[in-house]
C-alpha cells in the first residue's frame, strides 16, 4: 500500500482541510523504514487479529493489514475516520470503531475469537491509561506493541533501584514481560514531538508471578507507597496509612524486610507483602 511520507501527509491534510488537534497528541509516523522496523517486533501472521488504537491516517495500519486476518481500529477523530474508510475498507478485513478504546466493555473483548495483538502509535497523554487497560484485559491480549514517550517506556520496564521504578513498573513485572525494543527519533514524526519515543513490547504472562487477592485495592495502594519513594517504608506507612510504626516494623521483620528499606528499592513481591500488612484482609 501507499506509505504517507511527509509530503503526502501535508497534501492530505490540505486536501481534506484538516487541522491537527494538539490536545489529542496527534503525531504521524512519516518514516517508512522506522515504521517497518517497529512493526517487525509484533511477528504478524495470517491468523492474527489486531486491535489498533488511534491509527490516524493509517501509517502503521498499511504496514501490517495485508499480513493479518483482521484489524479492529479505534479512532475518535471523525476526519481521520473518513480517510481510514477510504484507504482500508476495500480490503475487506478492516473494521473501524469510531469510539474511545478505553471505553470498550470487557464483553466486546470476550467476543473476540482468541487473543489479539494490540498495536498503537500511542498519544502521549493517554499512554499510561492504555497500558493499565491492557493489563486489565491481559487474558485477551497476546501482545501489545506501543510507541510511547521514552520516559514512560522506561517506567514500564524499570527495575527496583531505578529512578523510573514505580507503581506501573511493579504491575508490569507481576503480570507481563515488557521490554523496550526500539528507539524512535523525534524527526520520524510529524508534527515533531518535543520528546523522543520508544517502541515497547508487552507480553502478558500465562500466570502472574504471584496471586493478588484484591487487585483494585493493590492498584490504589501502589501510588501511595511510592508517593514518598525515598523515605523509609515505616515512615511512609505511618504518614500515609496511619500505621503504628512499632507494630509495622515488627510485621516487616516477620516477612524478612528491613525497616530501613525504601519502596524504590523493593522488588514487587516485597511491595505486595507490605500491602498485605497494611491491608490484612486482602
Amino acid at each position: 500500500m501507499e506509505f504517507l511520507t511527509l509530503t503526502k501527509t501535508l497534501k492530505l491534510l490540505e486536501e481534506k482541510n484538516i487541522n491537527l488537534k494538539k490536545y489529542l497528541g496527534q503525531h504521524f509516523l512519516i518514516d517508512r523504514n522506522c515504521r517497518d522496523k517497529t512493526l517487525s517486533f509484533a511477528d504478524f501472521n495470517e491468523k492474527d487479529t489486531v486491535v489498533e488504537i488511534g491509527p490516524g491516517f493509517g501509517a502503521l495500519t498499511d504496514g501490517f493489514i495485508e499480513k493479518v486476518k483482521e484489524v479492529y481500529a479505534f479512532e475518535i477523530d471523525p476526519a481521520f475516520c473518513e480517510i481510514l474508510k477510504e484507504r482500508f475498507l476495500p480490503l475487506g478485513n478492516f473494521r473501524l470503531l469510531q469510539q474511545d478504546f478505553l471505553d470498550t466493555p470487557a464483553e466486546w473483548w470476550d467476543s473476540m475469537n482468541g487473543k489479539v495483538k494490540v498495536i498503537s502509535n500511542t498519544p502521549y497523554y493517554i499512554s499510561s491509561p492504555i497500558v493499565f487497560r491492557i493489563l486489565e484485559l491481559r487474558k485477551n491480549v497476546e501482545l501489545a506493541l506501543l510507541t510511547v514517550q521514552k520516559e514512560v517506556g522506561e517506567r514500564f520496564t524499570a527495575s527496583p533501584g531505578s529512578k523510573n521504578y514505580g507503581a506501573i513498573s511493579v504491575l508490569m513485572s507481576i503480570y507481563c514481560h515488557a521490554k523496550i525494543c526500539y528507539s524512535l527519533k523525534r524527526d520520524v514524526f510529524f508534527p515533531k514531538p518535543e520528546v523522543s519515543s520508544v517502541a515497547v513490547k508487552i507480553v502478558p504472562l500465562e500466570n502472574p508471578k504471584f496471586n493478588i487477592v484484591d487487585e483494585r485495592k493493590f492498584c490504589e495502594f501502589l501510588p501511595l507507597i511510592f508517593s514518598f519513594r525515598r523515605k523509609k517504608v515505616p515512615n511512609v506507612a505511618n504518614k500515609i496509612f496511619k500505621a503504628d510504626k512499632k507494630a509495622f516494623m515488627k510485621a516487616l521483620e516477620r516477612v524478612n524486610i528491613s525497616p530501613d528499606e525504601r519502596a524504590e528499592n523493593l522488588p514487587p513481591g516485597d511491595i505486595y507483602k507490605i500491602f498485605t500488612i497494611i491491608n490484612p484482609s486482602s
